[in-house]
């Protein structure tokens, strides 16, 4: 986690990980999350961004080689 990593960032301690995550990449907001999307959805969503970002640091990593 982030904030385990580095000292001083505040995590989120009113919402879980995953919804939290998921508005915070603008995936989706917490009306959509409780009013169209199911949990399959969210898990969708997380493996999106988790891949995405992933993605973003493997280019990062490259392009300072």
């Amino acid at each position: 986690m982030v904030s385990d990593e580095i000292r001083g960032l505040a995590d989120y301690v009113n919402i879980p990980r995953t919804i939290a995550t998921v508005i915070s990449a603008n995936r989706a907001t917490l009306h959509e999350l409780d009013t169209v999307y199911g949990l399959e959805d969210l898990w969708a969503l997380l493996e999106i961004i988790t891949i995405d970002n992933y993605n973003a640091e493997v280019a990062r990593r490259r392009s300072e080689q």
